[in-house]
């Protein structure tokens, strides 16, 4: 069975802050005094003088009042709370009371529910057990999914038991997230742009011709001074989309409910026996068009990318005429390739993936492609040709596609050395569509 948790059971009469009480006359430092409720193994009351003369009371006591039980106890700075407090331990059946965390000095946990049921977990207890245990996602991916969670569930209903997560709870959930900035909101605090940056971004704007990169020519920041120095204008406050706050809810809140409709790993119970999540709608996602290259466009940029390097050229062939995933073409190896049968032996993928060991994510390779099961692609004649003479001179381990040094290659180098110099030479060439460097193309 899930653990027990420690914000739970009846209040009782106790008020959260008591108010100040007149005292009992001071006992003698270190002096054991029994509590005002008198029995075998009670909790007692045990008064401490500190060396500038304040006192203290800690209350003691054994956990289910067995002799030899293990001891709690907990410091109180009046007496007469120390009483209350006493009492309070034996009513819970010398047990520290419910909704009184340790360390508390006896002021109730301000999120104490006295409704809460003593087996039900809060979402954040559950959830973190569930993203340890669920074994059919890989580590990155549990990774992922606690990292949102942390980000966007916990500070808003963690601490919530289980139970009491409603479709009103997550549909105030959703109206929260669609209100937050997000992770690439310009107008978050930054480093103010220097007269150079602003200088470009003007220049741009009116056509003026800039270098690409260095420093700005004295005749550009004189032509942006007479201007009147103008500022760029600040860019709209970005939020969360719809699509990212159901990519969360998919992830990080549904799985968790499902779980806990299910029996325990050692056949308990299920814990709830209806979810939220149950009827439950999120907002419709607008959908936004790609940009996609078509006949002639395929054509010029294809030369632009040759133009610049022939074999990122080849790459982004393979990757049209088979539909494969950038990692999976990335992680194909010489022996995945079968010239004969025409056929490209698709069995794992090149990935941005966590390693355990640091705890940090690295390139590496994932024993399985996209829905973890091993696939055959056919291939044209002619591109079976290219990528034969592409592996020529390598051995079968050796990736088909190689960096300079003869590693994978890697994602940034490629697009920041070859993907967006061709798009640039392509727009210079008359493309005028505005595509990404990694836009898809069709034939």
């Amino acid at each position: 069975m899930f653990p027990r948790c420690s914000r739970i059971a009846p209040r009782g009469s106790r008020r959260s802050i008591i108010s100040a009480r007149p005292r009992r006359p001071p006992a003698p430092a270190s002096v054991t005094m029994p509590s005002a409720h008198q029995g075998a193994q009670v909790a007692r009351i045990i008064e401490r003088t500190a060396k500038n003369g304040a006192k203290s009371w800690l209350v003691k006591w054994r956990i289910g009042g067995g002799r030899n039980s293990k001891e709690d106890f907990e410091t109180c700075y009046d007496r007469q709370i120390a009483d209350d407090f006493a009492a309070l331990v034996t009513l819970s059946g010398e047990n520290r009371p419910h909704g009184y965390l340790k360390g508390c000095h006896d002021i109730e946990d301000p999120y104490y529910d006295p409704t809460h049921d003593p087996e039900m977990p809060s979402f954040e207890q559950y959830a973190r057990h569930n993203h340890a245990t669920r074994f059919g996602a890989s580590p990155t991916q549990r990774a992922t999914y606690l990292a949102e969670a942390e980000r966007h569930i916990f500070p808003r209903f963690g601490h919530l038991p289980l139970d009491q997560v409603t479709r009103r709870v997550l549909r105030e959930w959703v109206e929260w997230m669609l209100t937050k900035p997000s992770a690439g909101n310009q107008l978050q605090p930054g480093a103010a742009m220097s007269d150079e940056q602003a200088a470009r971004r003007w220049a741009h704007a009116n056509n003026v011709a800039v270098k690409k990169t260095g420093r700005l020519s004295p005749d550009v920041l004189r032509q942006w001074r007479d201007a009147g120095s103008p500022q760029p204008a600040p860019p709209d406050a970005g939020t969360l989309s719809a699509a990212t706050v159901a990519k969360v809810y998919r992830g990080a809140i549904k799985p968790v409910f499902q779980a806990a409709l299910h029996q325990g790993e050692d056949g308990e119970p299920p814990i709830l026996t209806s979810s939220p999540c149950t009827g439950f709608h999120l907002p419709t996602a607008p959908i936004i068009a790609r940009a996609v290259l078509y006949g002639p466009e395929v054509a010029l940029y294809l030369t632009a990318v040759h133009d610049i390097d022939p074999d990122t050229a080849l790459f982004i062939i393979t990757e049209m005429a088979t539909g494969l995933r950038w990692g999976e073409t990335a992680g194909l190896h010489v022996t995945h390739l079968d010239p004969a049968g025409r056929q490209l032996h698709i069995v794992q993928a090149y990935a941005y993936l966590l390693d355990q060991t640091t705890g940090r994510r690295r390139w590496q390779i994932k024993p399985y492609p996209k829905g973890k099961k091993q696939r055959i692609v056919p291939i044209s004649p002619d591109l079976a040709a290219l990528l034969t003479r592409r592996s020529e001179g390598n051995h079968a381990d050796q990736p088909l596609f190689q960096s300079r040094t003869g590693s994978y290659i890697d994602h940034h180098n490629q697009r920041n050395r070859t993907l967006q110099p061709a798009l640039t030479l392509a727009r210079e060439r008359g493309l005028a569509k505005h595509i990404p460097p990694h836009a898809s193309a069709a034939p």
